[in-house]
């Protein structure tokens, strides 16, 4: 392009601007836009038949209006805002809120509308935590909410505490099983690139065999890798306490955290050193302890007991019983010493022990009332013949039954309703196990502590 060429068309170019330059100036009403009523009006929408979001407000209040064919204005301002603006969900927003507004006015057609609309607005998860509870009232419908639902773990949570206050426990079931695949796939996804206190964010509040996965994954990041004990916080005390009880490793990376004073209780850190087949670092922990508590250090007396008695040494293995008998022997201290004679090679003194074991009531611990459970409830108990009996009773009436879930050693091996009275029966190795009764719909619908007898 020659220079004369360039000067003529930004010429040309300058000509144009300078002449809608002056029909603007002349014509100020153009730099003004036109705003629509508070509250549309026919007028309005005849001028601006394009105006989806006056459409969209109209379906929104249409419903409160005195006319007869309010209905039908409902119904025709949400297909026209839907036929201009598809994709948006503004256009739903409006039609959903009236029609819930006047749900019992709505035909069966109209009420299917409104579900259909509300789906997609369910995805987002301010809406979902507003609007699930009310959504299930009027629809009952819950496979629907469950299929709309954000895919997050406080949508699932929700989900899975609705179905537990109505008595939709296999819904319950499979949201509880959704919600640890959702903390499962946080975890493979940020494992390696997460610091370890976003990874202990994981843990949940009680640690189970389900959750075995998740606990050996951190421990062999933390093994992995670097980190400064004094980042971690009280979730690392789940995680350590259920991989010393349950002999999930490897622990071998917790020792910056055993070694000195931490998140950990010292009866923790004690006990892992054992599990770290250190008993220096064990002796130090304990004898360093600032908590006395003889109740809280029982669980490391009776492993150190067994490990004194693994390495022969008898004096020290029943110095470490009798500290661990020190509120009576019970059914965890006549277990221990059962396994401590029995490694010391003493016949006699493990069937004096079984004899007395087989005297010695089953207490639960953590029950509200007369052997009531309101949480959960937790026992020790010798099963010698390969089977454990719970015997459960429900306390109060109410239309909708307790249920409730058994754990042994932590595996949940079975769950149920308790309409009236039922007995469980649990298959398990002859031995020590440890019980315990979760009632997991803990109230009423209104409110009401809800109870079950251990009988």
């Amino acid at each position: 392009m020659t220079g004369r060429w360039r000067q003529l068309l930004l010429g040309l170019v300058a000509s144009v601007c300078a002449i809608a330059l002056v029909v603007v100036l002349t014509n100020r009403e153009l730099l003004r836009d036109p705003k629509a009523p508070q509250e549309p009006r026919v007028a309005w929408l005849n001028a601006h038949p394009a105006d989806w979001l006056a459409t969209s407000a109209l379906a929104d209040v249409s419903l409160d209006a005195a006319s007869p064919r309010r209905l039908e204005l409902w119904r025709a301002s949400y297909a026209h805002s839907k036929l201009l603006a598809p994709h948006r969900r503004n256009t739903d927003a409006g039609f959903v809120r009236a029609g819930l507004f006047h749900w019992y006015e709505l035909n069966a057609d109209d009420r299917e509308r409104v579900v259909r609309a509300a789906g997609p607005l369910l995805r987002d998860p301010t809406f979902f935590s507003r609007m699930h509870g009310p959504l299930w009232q009027l629809t009952r419908d819950f496979a629907w909410l469950h299929a709309n639902a954000p895919d997050t773990p406080d949508a699932r949570a929700a989900l899975r505490n609705l179905a537990l206050s109505r008595g939709l426990f296999a819904e319950y079931r499979t949201l509880r099983a959704e919600l640890w695949q959702l903390r499962w796939k946080s975890f493979v996804s940020q494992r390696r690139t997460a610091d370890a206190p976003v990874l202990l964010n994981l843990v949940p509040e009680r640690v189970d065999r389900d959750h075995e996965p998740l606990v050996r994954g951190i421990l062999e990041e933390l093994d992995r890798r670097a980190f400064e004990p004094q980042q971690l916080h009280a979730g690392v005390e789940s995680l350590v306490d259920f991989a010393v009880r349950r002999d999930v490793q490897p622990l071998a990376g917790l020792l910056p955290l055993i070694e000195s004073p931490s998140a950990l209780r010292d009866v923790t850190r004690a006990r892992a050193a054992l599990d770290l087949d250190n008993p220096t670092l064990a002796s130090r922990i304990e004898l360093t302890s600032s908590v006395a508590n003889a109740a809280e250090w029982q669980p490391y007396y009776l492993d150190r007991a067994r490990f004194e008695a693994r390495r022969r040494d008898a004096t020290a293995a029943n110095s470490y019983l009798r500290r661990g008998a020190a509120d009576g022997m019970t059914t965890a201290v006549l277990a221990a010493a059962i396994d401590v004679a029995r490694l010391l090679g003493k016949p006699q003194d493990e069937q004096r022990f079984r004899a007395q074991l087989a005297r010695t009531p089953r207490p639960w611990a953590g029950t509200c009332g007369a052997k009531e459970v309101c949480s959960s409830a937790r026992t020790v108990e010798y099963a010698e013949g390969g089977t454990l009996r719970v015997a459960l009773e429900n306390a109060q009436s109410d239309e909708i039954a307790p249920y409730v879930e058994i754990y042994v050693d932590d595996a949940r091996l079975a769950e149920g309703e308790v309409r009236d009275a039922r007995t469980f029966t649990i298959a398990v190795a002859p031995g020590l196990h440890e019980v315990e009764v979760r009632l997991v719909n803990t109230h009423t619908r209104n409110g009401t502590q809800r109870r079950v007898r251990i009988s």
